[in-house]
C-alpha cells in the first residue's frame, strides 16, 4: 500500500498540465497583487476596445472572471462555492484525489482543476476576451496573439487601498494582502504544475505610479503594436 501511494504521489506531481491548442483570435489576461484594481482596469479596457473606430467589424470584447466558476459548476454539476474554494489552492486536493479512487461518484480536486483549466483555455480559444485572474496568464502564456498583464504596487500603497475598500485597519489589511498573495501564487502553481514565474507576463504596471487610465492606454498601445487590434 505504501509503495502504491508513493507511486501515485510521484505521478501526481510529474504529470504535465493539459495544454491544448491556441486559437488565432486576440485575448488579454490580467493578473494582480492583492489590492490592485484588476477588475476596474479590465472593465475600462473592454469599454475602450468596444468603442474603437471600426470595432463593429469584430466580435464584442468581454471581461471574463466569475464566468469561469459558473461554467465549471455547470459542467461538473457542483455548487459554485465548491469550485471557488479550489482557488484557495492548498494541498487538501491530494486527499481528495485519493478518496476519489474509492468511488466513481466523487469529483476529485484534480478533475475539477482539469475542467477549470480547459474552460479557461476555451475562452482564450474563442478570443476577444479579457481574462481577469484565475491563472489565465499561467495557463495561456504560450499562446500567440495574446497579451499578459501583471498589476503590482508597493505593499504600503496596497494596504491603504485594502483598508479603504474593506473598512479594516492597516494591520488587518497587511495580513490579508500577504495571505491573498500567497494563496494566489499557490493557486497558479496548483493549476499549472509549475513554480510561479513573473516572466510569463508581457507587461508589468505599477498601480502606485500609474493611473488606471494610463495603464489601459499602455495596454491598448501594445495591442496595436502587436496587431491584436
Amino acid at each position: 500500500m505504501e509503495n502504491v501511494l508513493l507511486q501515485y504521489m510521484e505521478k501526481r506531481f510529474k504529470e504535465p498540465p493539459h495544454e491544448g491548442l491556441c486559437g488565432p483570435y486576440p485575448f488579454v489576461t490580467i493578473s494582480r497583487e492583492f489590492g490592485c484594481p484588476s477588475k476596474k482596469i479590465g472593465a475600462m479596457l473592454v469599454e475602450k476596445l468596444n468603442h474603437r473606430p471600426g470595432h463593429e467589424k469584430f466580435p464584442e470584447w468581454k471581461q471574463i472572471s466569475k464566468e469561469i466558476i459558473q461554467e465549471a459548476a455547470t459542467q461538473l454539476n457542483l455548487d459554485p462555492v465548491r469550485i471557488k474554494s479550489l482557488f484557495q489552492a492548498d494541498q487538501a486536493g491530494i486527499l481528495d484525489d485519493i478518496l476519489a479512487s474509492f468511488t466513481t461518484n466523487y469529483k476529485s480536486s484534480q478533475r475539477i482543476r482539469k475542467t477549470i483549466h480547459d474552460i479557461i483555455r476555451s475562452f482564450a480559444l474563442k478570443g476577444y476576451v479579457v481574462l481577469v485572474g484565475r491563472a489565465g496568464a499561467a495557463i495561456n502564456h504560450s499562446c500567440v496573439n495574446s497579451l499578459h498583464i501583471r498589476l503590482q504596487a508597493p505593499i504600503e500603497w496596497r494596504v491603504k487601498q485594502i483598508s479603504a475598500s474593506r473598512g479594516i485597519n492597516a494591520e488587518e489589511s497587511l495580513k490579508l494582502a500577504f495571505e491573498m498573495d500567497k494563496k494566489r501564487k499557490l493557486m497558479i502553481e496548483s493549476f499549472t504544475g509549475h513554480t510561479f514565474d513573473l516572466y510569463i507576463f508581457d507587461l508589468v504596471f505599477n498601480c502606485h505610479t500609474l493611473s488606471k487610465e494610463e495603464i489601459v492606454q499602455g495596454i491598448l498601445q501594445m495591442m496595436e503594436i502587436r496587431k491584436m487590434i
